[in-house]
């Protein structure tokens, strides 16, 4: 009887949806190291106020290893933009990436143009959590900075932010980077920047080479640079995952296949009530086996309409048996106010 009982209150729907779920989950943090300059780009898009040439979305390339960006201011967010843009800004003029991580946007996901450019070209597509920016930490911060320098240098006039786009993307690639403990530039080219504003500053002069000397110098300098940026990087890596994982949750509840979720609702709604968890959605597929952090759901009836969720958005819906009794369909209680 108890059981019956705990069982019916845990399987309430409107219970499930509405309230306040306590059971806080931290999954212990898994950084990602490239191997390679070139191996791991992420890509993402900011959206800024329209500018005087009606530009209202900021494209961004970031590469794993030297933190170099690429930034394609657009008009529109369109899909067949983003295919130019990675082929002639960043495939063309650095080289074709193994890996490439985006969020869960349409433009990056079911649109046809973008997955035939990837697997034509070899490049394998990860997707990052829904509503979880942590699982693209270094994209999400990166755009945060772009944002404020914008808002810094426009003087007030956010419409002029694409006409100092170039200068601020300057500014952060030659600028030291903490993890890595060089700038951006250097780990990428393999010398220092000349800065238009600090001539003056002792660097490497190539013309002081010959072609066969300069060639030599830079396969011997980048990758000791490389080498050296790398190994900080994972240095920094390991101290913040030690700070991340002191508070993480050491045994979290895992879902297989099949298994009827509820996502955490992220809408901003100012009407009342609001759901807290929308769903259920079945589990389509476990995107990392091992750590199992992240989960591929069906959104809706159409199989296509699937999203990664980190396991911190999820939560398990309990069904009742045959006798569900949804709260909005019962109607076989008196449920006006009596008057007194």
């Amino acid at each position: 009887m108890r059981e019956d009982v705990e069982l019916r209150v845990k399987s309430c729907e409107g219970c499930q949806k509405f309230k306040v779920c306590s059971d806080n989950k931290r999954p212990p943090t898994k950084p990602i190291t490239p191997n390679f300059v070139g191996e791991i780009w992420a890509t993402d898009i900011a959206v800024l106020p329209e500018s005087y040439k009606g530009e209202r979305y900021l494209l961004v390339f970031m590469e794993y290893l030297t933190k170099w960006v690429v930034s394609v201011p657009l008009r529109s967010f369109d899909t067949s933009l983003i295919v130019q843009a990675l082929l002639y800004e960043v495939v063309l003029k650095y080289g074709l990436p193994t890996r490439l991580i985006s969020d869960n946007g349409t433009n990056y996901i079911s649109e046809e143009a973008m997955n035939v450019v990837c697997s034509r070209l070899g490049i394998s597509k990860s997707l990052a959590s829904v509503e979880h920016p942590q699982s693209d930490g270094l994209v999400e911060r990166m755009k945060r900075t772009f944002k404020t320098s914008l808002s810094i240098v426009v003087g007030g006039d956010m419409k002029t932010w694409s006409r100092h786009l170039s200068f601020v993307v300057f500014a952060y690639n030659t600028a030291r980077q903490a993890s890595p403990k060089f700038s951006t530039f250097e780990v990428m080219f393999g010398r220092k920047a000349v800065l238009p504003l600090l001539r003056s500053i002792e660097v490497v002069n190539p013309k002081t080479y010959t072609t066969q000397q300069w060639s030599e110098f830079l396969n011997e300098e980048i990758p000791i640079i490389q080498s050296k940026a790398l190994e900080n990087i994972k240095k920094a890596q390991d101290q913040q995952a030690k700070q991340h994982d002191k508070k993480a949750t050491k045994s979290l509840v895992k879902f297989k296949v099949g298994d009827p979720l509820l996502g955490k609702n992220h809408k901003k709604m100012m009407s009342f009530p609001k759901e807290r968890w929308t769903g259920p959605w079945p589990v389509l597929e476990v995107t990392n086996k091992k750590a199992r952090t992240a989960y591929k759901i069906c959104k809706a009836e159409d199989p296509k309409a699937m999203s990664t969720v980190n396991v911190v958005d999820l939560r398990l819906f309990v069904r009742r048996g045959n006798d569900v009794v949804h709260p909005a369909t019962v109607g076989a209680f008196n449920t006006r106010r009596p008057s007194y």
